[in-house]
């Protein structure tokens, strides 16, 4: 089945003499790769393909460089990625499981336990649209002022509401224990809001989760997994402490305050980011360190895995992230479960103790409250978990000192010219991923206001069913990404770019059919519906995966969270702008941001369907040595390139055989080396 055979065992491993015995230095690949056929080489090598790797593998941390680099070229160049068959254009997708229907279901429950971090992430922020909605109706005066209220009579005093009664009509009179007698009867300071204050609730939020991702990411590599991982729980839990029992008379001080509780839980759940692609790339590396374990059937029968894992990588992967999906449909059926036992799901004007909305607001101050106490109940074992049960990664120190040893080999080439290589497909990670977010986010935190036009009058439960059957919808469209995402013939980038062509138009048309009024509110609704749709099933996975997929191990989390905070910043500037123009404006600027991430789509992004991540590896390595054009694995070939690369020729040649070919000269080299000692051990003695 595979066209290029996996290098002979002789050539993965590295001779161990015996203690009495002195070795010469093996020549590294790139040293095998400029040798020719006359060079002489002679050493003491001993070779049993029975061994497992890991007895004839040379491991050296101690500060010598040649040998700290023999590792690193080894475990890059030998992995399993690169011998798979580079010429097979469409790959089967293998089955998940050749098991039962008990290992495809753990399969799918250890894929959600590992995006719990996502699952609430979703409950708190992105329903963070859905609560608007209730402290709409709860606080009229800061989030309602000049709209007209469902229950006219309730208004308590005057000079705010356009629909406030005047003074004697059906008996309605100002409340003289509430409102200022100066100016005449108008509401008293302690119960208004700024524009300002109300929108900080969103995007204080956004600027939390991007000062966590960079000051996380640092600690990370400084204190260890562990220790970040109970600081990161630690500013979730009293993020959303303050936000459950932080009360206040005077609503504008009120919403200041919860502005910081919001930040410091976005600013707890930035530090996941980082965190969690920390623990992935030490994952790979704990694997990379088993596989020198194996003799050559497992081997072979790794190189399988590799094939299927590569195969249905996307999948794996937006499933993960599909748990944000879970998280906002499960946020929004409790927020709706607490409506309805609460008693305010109809308006009601005629109830005691009812506002101007026709809902009570203690009850609605319940509601909410009773929403992120159990937000909290989701983080609090979590921060338990991680305190008492969980481990320093094993792999930290090794980790560590990988680091130290690239630092000392290459200085500052790994800090700075590093990712300039790797700016163009920066810019198509990073740029889609902020253009997304501003659609995304900003339609997410904006969902209630948006209802509320789109739906007139509604009741708070009808508004925030309407927002569940939005977030059902966009779960769909999560897992239907998730389905077709692997398949050669639609890959990322065409799934991307189909999904922001419809977004775009999708987008317009509803802008358009609300900014006129020309059309009833349930089209307009459905063609919201269908938007979102399409953003979930392609964009919104997409990004997140191509993010995931396009760099090296090494680079792999810093890429990725330099690509989340982009997308970060997108949903920060997003809530920003939109609180200060209208609903059909919001959907005109999401269809232009579509269009131009489009187009950045279709320069700068690239296709990595069933590509190892293994080539990323062994192109950086080579990289660092400063031999990047020796590399001619599949991230050269066409199709795995973006469209300014092409232009550019900002990339190298291609050989699907590579890999083997630089193995079977290092495999000469090394059956030579054996010859030779083998001779001199022949030779008899001089007196």
């Amino acid at each position: 089945r595979h066209h290029v055979n996996p290098p002979s065992l002789s050539t993965l491993e590295v001779a161990r003499a015996p203690p009495e015995q002195k070795v010469e230095q093996e020549p590294t690949l790139n040293e095998a790769a400029n040798l020719s056929q006359g060079d002489e080489l002679s050493s003491s090598i001993s070779s049993d393909e029975t061994e497992p790797w890991s007895h004839r593998f040379t491991y050296c941390i101690n500060g010598s460089k040649h040998l700290a680099r023999e590792d690193t070229i080894h475990s890059v160049f030998l992995a399993t990625g690169l011998f798979m068959d580079a010429d097979e254009h469409i790959y089967p997708i293998p089955d998940r499981h050749a098991a039962s229907t008990r290992a495809t279901l753990r399969w799918f429950i250890d894929l959600c336990s590992a995006g719990v971090g996502m699952f609430v992430n979703a409950y708190v922020i992105i329903t963070t649209g859905q609560i608007k909605t209730v402290w709409h109706h709860e606080y009229p005066t800061c989030w309602g002022p000049n709209e007209n209220q469902m229950c006219p009579y309730n208004i308590q005093c005057e000079g705010l509401f356009p629909n406030t009664p005047t003074e004697g009509e059906n008996g309605w009179t100002p409340n003289p224990d509430l409102c200022n007698p100066s100016p005449s009867n108008t509401y008293p300071d302690n119960m208004l809001c700024t524009l300002r204050v109300t929108s900080a609730v969103s995007y204080s939020e956004f600027a939390g989760i991007m000062g966590g991702m960079l000051i996380f990411g640092f600690l990370s590599d400084k204190i260890g997994r562990k220790g970040t991982g109970i600081l990161t729980s630690c500013f979730m839990v009293l993020g959303l402490v303050g936000m459950v029992f932080y009360t206040d008379s005077h609503f504008n001080r009120l919403f200041q305050v919860w502005s910081v509780f919001f930040a410091l839980f976005g600013f707890g759940v930035g530090g996941e980011y980082p965190l969690s692609a920390s623990c992935s790339s030490e994952s790979h590396l704990d694997a990379t360190e088993q596989a020198l374990q194996d003799n050559m059937s497992q081997r072979q029968m790794r190189m399988e895995l590799e094939l299927a894992k590569s195969a249905r990588r996307g999948e794996t992967i937006s499933i993960v992230f599909a748990m944000q999906g879970v998280g906002a449909v499960f946020g929004s059926l409790v927020l709706i479960a607490l409506i309805y036992f609460g008693n305010q799901s109809a308006i009601e004007c005629t109830s005691a103790g009812n506002n101007s909305t026709g809902n009570g607001a203690d009850a609605l101050d319940g509601v909410w409250r009773s929403f992120y106490f159990i937000g909290f109940l989701q983080v609090l074992p979590l921060l338990i978990y991680r305190s008492v049960v969980s481990e320093e990664s094993e792999t930290f120190a090794k980790v560590q000192a990988r680091k130290q040893r690239r630092k000392a080999e290459h200085g500052n080439v790994f800090l700075s010219k590093i990712l300039w290589f790797y700016a163009p497909r920066l810019l198509g990670t990073a740029g889609c991923w902020f253009l997304w977010d501003i659609g995304f986010y900003g339609l997410k935190l904006y969902s209630g206001p948006i209802f509320q036009v789109l739906n007139p009058g509604g009741s708070l439960l009808v508004t925030n069913g309407l927002i569940l059957l939005l977030n059902v919808i966009s779960l769909v469209g999560n897992f239907a990404a998730a389905a077709i995402i692997d398949r050669t013939s639609i890959g990322r980038v065409k799934l991307q770019m189909f999904s922001f062509f419809l977004c775009s138009v999708l987008f317009l048309a509803t802008g358009l059919l609300l900014d006129r009024g020309i059309a009833p509110s349930w089209v307009v609704t459905v063609l919201f519906y269908l938007a979102n749709l399409a953003g979930q099933c392609g964009a919104n996975s997409t990004t997140y995966v191509m993010a995931a997929e396009t760099y090296p191990t090494e680079l792999r989390s810093t890429c990725h969270g330099i690509s989340a905070f982009a997308g970060k910043l997108g949903a920060l500037l997003a809530t920003i702008v939109f609180s200060y123009v209208s609903i059909s404006w919001i959907f005109f600027i999401t269809a232009i941001t579509s269009v131009v991430a489009l187009v950045f789509t279709w320069i700068f992004s690239v296709d990595l369907t069933h590509v190892s991540l293994s080539e990323h590896d062994a192109q950086l390595e080579l990289f660092l040595e400063g031999q990047p054009e020796k590399y001619m694995g599949r991230l050269n070939k066409d199709e795995h390139l973006s469209n300014y690369e092409r232009w550019t020729k900002r990339h190298g040649s291609y050989d699907p055989f590579w890999a083997s070919n630089l193995s079977a000269k290092y495999d000469k080299i090394t059956s030579e080396r054996k010859i030779g000692s083998d001779r001199r051990h022949d030779s008899p003695k001089a007196p």
